[in-house]
Parts: C-alpha cells; structure tokens; sequence
C-alpha cells in the first residue's frame, strides 16, 4: 500500500457507486440456479463487505471473502503449511534466490473465454507493482517479469528473497486482455471494483454495494467440482444479530463473524451446526510511535497493562478464544511466545502519571461493522478512563483507515485492527508491518528501529531457514521491548451451517474461509 492509495481509493468509491455488476462471461458457460431451486444454492451471511472487488485488494479480508471464488491463484498453501501447485504447477528459484522461474498448468480458461496463459501472470504482477496497493505490500522484492511462452514465466527479483513464491499466494490472476479493454485512466480499477475477470471456479454474476453479490458456478474451470453448489450469494449483514436470525429463518445457510452471545444462542437450534476452525487471525491495537504522547514508551506501556485481557475471552469473545502470547497467533511457527498479557491497573496509573499524560485525550479508529472490534474498543475506553485517560472513538472503514496512516499526522493515537501472516511465514509479516520503509503504508504503528529494520531485512534475504528465523526472533524481541502494539486475542474462526452444507476445512491463506470448499452432501 503506496503512498498515492489515496487517490486511488477515490476512483474505487466512484466506481462502487455503480452498483449492479455486468459480468464478463461473454462464453455463457455459468450455471445460473432458478430462484425456485433454493437447494442448490448456499446464501452467506457475513459482515466482510468488500469496498471493491478489485483482486490487488485481497489483501483486505473483505475483498478476499468474496472474490476469492471467482479467480485463480498460482499456488497455495495446504493445512500444514507447505505450498502446494495451483495454475503453477512447478516453480524453481535461480542459485542465489534472485529470481524464479514458473511453468504454468495449460488448461486454464477464463470465464471471458480467453485462455489464461504467462502474459495474463505477467500483466497481473506488473499491474500490482505499477499500483503499489493492496497486495503489493507482499511482492516489494519484484522487480520484473517476462513471459518466456505461453506456460513459462521467469521473474527477476530486486534481491534474494526465498519467501516469494508464498507471498504468490495472495495474487489473483487477471484476464489481461478483457481488463486492457476497460482501463481507463486508471488501470481497471473503477471497472474491476463491479466487474469479474477471473477464471475461478465460479463467476460472478451480480453485484449491488453494500448489499449482496451473487456468484454462478463456472462449468469450464479446470478445477469443476460437481459437489460445489450451483450458486453461492454472498448478502452482506453487519449486525451479529441480524445474522443470527436469518440462520435460524432460513434466510442464510453459512454465517460467519457472530459473536459469543449469538453462537450461544444457536447451541441449541435445530439444522444447524458450528464448525471451529484455526485461525493465524490476532486482534491489536496499534500505536502511534511518532506523534502525540504514544510517542512516549512510558505511554505506550500502560495503555497495555490496562486492558483487561481476560474480560475480552470471558465476555468478548464467549470464551472462543485466547490471549495473545506474541506478535503472531499459536499456529505460526518461528515466533516468540511471550505468555498471556496481565492487567496492571495501578501499574499502568504509575507510568502515566511518571509520563505526564493524566487527563490526556486520545483516539482510537476501529471497524464498528466488525463485533469484536466494536465491543473492543469500549472496554479499552473504559479501562483507559480507569488511568485517567480519556479515549474519543471514531469508526472508520479499512480503506478510510489505510489513508489516515499516510503520515504521522493524521495517524490516530491508536487502531484496533485485525493482522496477521497472509500466508504461513512470520518473516513477510514482520517485515511489512514493522519495517520503517513501509511507514505511510503497511507500517500501521509509523514504527522506526533501525536495528529491527537490519535483521528484517537480513532474515528475507536469507537462505538458510534457520538462520532466517533466529534473525526474525531478534526483530521479534526488539519489538516487543518497544511496545508498539497491545496484544490482545487470538479468536477461534467459528461458521455456522446449514445442515447439509460441508467441506470446510483449515485454509491458511484465506482470512475467514475458503468459499470454494463449501460443498452439498449427498
């Protein structure tokens, strides 16, 4: 995420303004479902509404949600971490990992008609590193890429980099020729933000902001599962409450992001069933380490000490999850646990007045449309007041909150977001929230150590995984010593479904769930 996000985020909202979607399956090979045959298609109720359904986007959980059926990855990664093959089928990096070459599948075809080959993967790279947002932030080592023929790639990288083929795992191939079609003056973003041009397993064929978007089976994608329902509708609702009872009426099969309280009150309801999967999602709130008096370490300490960590498990979360014990959930590997965080009130009260800061006002930007976050943020501003602090909150959307941290500035006091690793290696993330080159991008906390910055940028260029994850350790204490974040939880993934609806299984790359696992049982 660039620094003329911005501006480009201004033509995403023109163009979501359009609202209904004209889809770009000119083949007609989709399986629309009569609005009679409600059997074959499973409506999902969630609150992760998309601000575009521009691919270069899915970095944000919203976007990803919903267009992560419609396109095609290169590769993945499966429940224990290692990459598997997707329109890649071999991938191999030259002797000092400074590029990669990549031999893709030949069977791929887009829903336009047109055949996916290395020019669509290249026009897609080049396309990310031009606009240097969204997913970018995961591909900083691409330099360039060439299409040798139509099933080779090589691409050069601006240094040794072996992480690189994981953070492919966060790109969405694009139909180059119908998106050169529709670029307009600002490379298909106002286009893409209501258009398809994927060749995922399913289409999308309709699509009204804020409201719903609706996806039709793809029947020539080379991965056709006759399991998968004929359509999937995405409705997007941003009350737990509202969720909850559409499931119990009937108006929605899958619903993700209830809270404690609804998953409680559907324990008991008939045709319905919980399914609890792992997650590498953890709850911060990030600070500002430049400006206003979080600048001040002092500050920063006793905001965390007092939150009251055990508070948000019991109450926030029902239970449904744990405090965090690092800069990354549990299930990432290579990072340092550092036990549950502790309230310290009269600790916290001691270090604000030693700072100066009793009376203060503060800011705080949180997602009002995300529950955690929502009850979050009044419960840190109780426990805030509790130190003789007062915190003002102010909800924005991600993309809203993406512009605010352009600068120190108008970075608020502090955030409550959602992070985690993209994909299953600490290293990328770490880098690209932590290093100071990605202030005013993905550095969410405008945090600068220069030492952190060395053994970041160490570890990334480094071969030896080993080695790699002693020098991501050191960052990982460096940072932890600068109290940039208030760790707070790591929630369990919990999705209610509709009996007879199935497959969902662990997906590391895919914040909430994989729509494409959902499947019809027999």
């Amino acid at each position: 995420m660039r620094t003329n996000r911005t501006r480009v985020l201004g033509a995403i909202t023109a163009g979501l303004a359009v609202g209904a979607l004209v889809t770009a399956c000119a083949s007609g090979s989709a399986t629309p479902s009569s609005s009679s045959d409600r059997d074959d298609t499973v409506i999902i109720g969630t609150g992760a509404t998309p601000q575009t359904l521009d691919p270069i986007l899915a970095s944000d959980v919203q976007t990803d949600f919903t267009v992560g059926g419609a396109y095609d990855k290169l590769i993945d990664y499966d429940d224990d971490g290692a990459i598997v093959p997707l329109v890649a089928t071999e991938w191999t990096y030259n002797g000092d990992a400074t590029a990669v070459t990549l031999t893709l599948r030949d069977d791929v075809v887009f829903h336009s008609g047109n055949p996916l080959t290395a020019a669509d993967v290249v026009y897609t790279l080049d396309r990310i590193a031009s606009l240097g947002i969204g997913v970018s932030s995961f591909l900083s080592s691409y330099a360039s890429s060439t299409a040798v023929d139509d099933t080779t790639v090589e691409i050069a990288l601006n240094g040794t980099n072996t992480t690189f083929v994981g953070a492919l795992s966060k790109v969405y191939i694009l139909d180059s020729a119908l998106v050169s079609e529709n670029e307009g003056s600002d490379q298909g973003q106002a286009w893409l933000a209501t258009n398809d041009a994927g060749s995922g397993p399913y289409v999308i064929t309709d699509y009204t902001a804020n409201q719903q978007a609706t996806l039709e089976r793809f029947e020539d994608s080379w991965r056709f599962d006759e399991h998968r329902p004929d359509s999937l509708v995405y409705r997007y609702i941003t009350e737990s409450s509202t969720l909850r009872d559409e499931l119990k009426s009937g108006g929605v099969d899958v619903v993700t992001g209830l809270t404690g309280t609804d998953l409680d009150a559907l324990a008991s309801q008939d045709g319905v069933y919980p399914q609890e999967l792992s997650s590498m999602l953890q709850l911060f709130v990030m600070m500002n380490t430049q400006d206003g008096i979080t600048a001040d370490p002092k500050v920063r300490e006793a905001i965390q000490l007092a939150y009251d960590y055990d508070g948000h498990i019991s109450s926030i979360l029902s239970g449904r999850g744990q405090v965090a014990t690092g800069l990354t959930a549990p299930s990432v590997s290579c990072r340092v646990d550092t036990g549950a965080a502790k309230q310290d009130v009269a600790a916290a009260k001691a270090l604000i007045a030693d700072a100066g800061a009793e009376g203060q006002t503060l800011t705080l930007a949180y997602q009002s449309q995300i529950p955690e976050h929502q009850k979050a943020a009044t419960l840190l501003q109780s426990n805030l007041k509790d130190i003789g602090i007062t915190l003002e909150l102010k909800t924005v959307t991600y993309p809203e909150y993406v512009a605010m941290i352009e600068s120190p500035e108008t970075t608020p006091d502090l955030a409550l977001l959602w992070d985690f690793p993209y994909y299953p290696e600490i290293g990328p993330m770490l880098y690209r929230v932590y290093d100071s080159q990605f202030i005013g991008q993905t550095n969410y906390a405008q945090y600068s150590n220069p030492n952190v910055d060395a053994l970041l940028e160490q570890g990334i260029a480094t071969v030896d995984p080993d080695a790699a994850c002693d020098l991501f350790t050191q960052a990982q204490e460096l940072i932890l010593a600068d109290d940039v974040s208030v760790n707070i939880s790591n929630p369990t993934t919990t999705v209610m479904l509709r009996d007879g609806i199935e497959g969902l299984e662990y997906a590391p790359t895919y914040q909430l769930f994989d729509p494409k696992m959902l499947v019809l049982a027999d």
